[in-house]
């Protein structure tokens, strides 16, 4: 019997504790899923019940899973959002039909903020593009949404008459998020269940085209937004950026794991602020050499340099066709559109 397989069969004998059934049954324990090392990962919607309660069933299941012959480490991922928006899931709970006409989906995280994962999405976007690619960039960092000001976007987005929010146009590429939908110089103060609705109210009523690829900039970390993508949306793969430095490389790590917990393919690692060019010329490794921060998890694509240029040209809201960045991206873009067929 296949790993996945010992699994369910311990889960569908767990009780869930707020409705008849099992927590499978009930849909409390979902993603789940079984490599062949005998790792075992699922995510567990905990949202209704006391933080003593989760605690005690995620041990309880922990337990029964970590006992049985053949799984040797069990992920199990908390999660206060069950996921309704109205879209009517598959049997797999994929929102069926949920993008017209956008081809594939890509998620580009990190395991922590500061790395620049909002500016190798946009660039990343930007180098589809050149390659003749219809693309779309959903900006789902909620809380501090930063696209539209790398884009150089000012305008507010606008709905039709049938309620479809249209996105905003900029350098070849269409573009919505909490940055053109709200007051810029508020903070949006919503909880987590609130914020991944949001996220998946903008995908599915944006009003995208066709598309052949859609670039989302999530938020760093791992939460109900990536939960919320993977579980809804099913996304074509994932990018996670980092720096070289040990503390970004660690948490890169956690969200590989996690996007490979969720059945999220990651296509690679983009290593960015890899060096810079000192006041004399010798090239330097402000967070480490790349090579030293290399990620055996995942294939590196690229290693970005610290450039001014491109803080600039981001500032300004100007992204750069050229340099080294925006040629390191296009060779990312080639690998991407090669490994999707597009």
């Amino acid at each position: 019997m296949v790993i996945r397989d010992v699994a369910l069969t311990l889960l569908e004998e767990v009780p869930d504790p707020r409705q008849p059934g099992s927590v499978v049954k009930s849909g409390r324990a979902s993603a789940i899923v079984g490599k062949d090392d005998g790792t075992v990962g699922l995510v567990l919607m905990v949202g209704d019940l006391a933080r003593a309660e989760a605690q005690a069933l995620e041990a309880e299941i922990g337990r029964r899973l970590r006992a049985a012959p053949g799984i040797t480490a069990v992920r199990i991922i908390q999660t206060a959002e069950r996921g309704t928006t109205g879209a009517q899931p598959d049997q797999e709970g994929a929102l069926s039909g949920a993008i017209a006409g956008v081809r594939h989906i890509i998620g580009v995280g990190a395991g922590k903020g500061g790395v620049g994962k909002s500016t190798v999405a946009v660039n990343l976007a930007l180098a589809l593009v050149r390659r003749g690619l219809s693309v779309g960039i959903l900006d789902a960092d909620i809380h501090g949404p930063s696209v539209q000001m790398l884009l150089g976007i000012t305008t507010r987005a606008r709905a039709t008459s049938e309620k479809r929010l249209v996105p905003i146009e900029a350098h070849g590429l269409r573009m919505l998020g909490m940055g053109v939908m709200s007051d810029p110089d508020k903070a949006v103060a919503w909880r987590g269940p609130m914020i991944a609705g949001a996220v998946i109210q903008m995908a599915t009523s944006g009003d995208w085209g066709a598309l052949d690829i859609m670039v989302v900039d999530l938020p760093p970390g791992t939460g109900d937004i990536h939960l919320a993508l993977a579980q809804k949306l099913k996304p074509s793969g994932a990018i996670v950026v980092t720096t070289p430095q040990a503390l970004s490389r660690a948490d890169a790590k956690r969200a590989i794991a996690f996007f490979e917990q969720l059945n999220v393919p990651v296509l690679g690692v983009v290593m960015n602020m890899a060096s810079m060019i000192g006041p004399t010329g010798e090239t330097l490794h402000p967070f480490g050499t790349a090579a030293a921060g290399a990620l055996p998890e995942a294939k590196t694509l690229a290693e970005l340099p610290l450039d001014p240029a491109v803080v600039q040209a981001s500032d300004a809201g100007t992204p750069l066709a050229t340099g080294p960045v925006a040629a390191a991206m296009d060779k990312v873009a080639e690998t991407i559109a090669i490994a999707l067929q597009i």
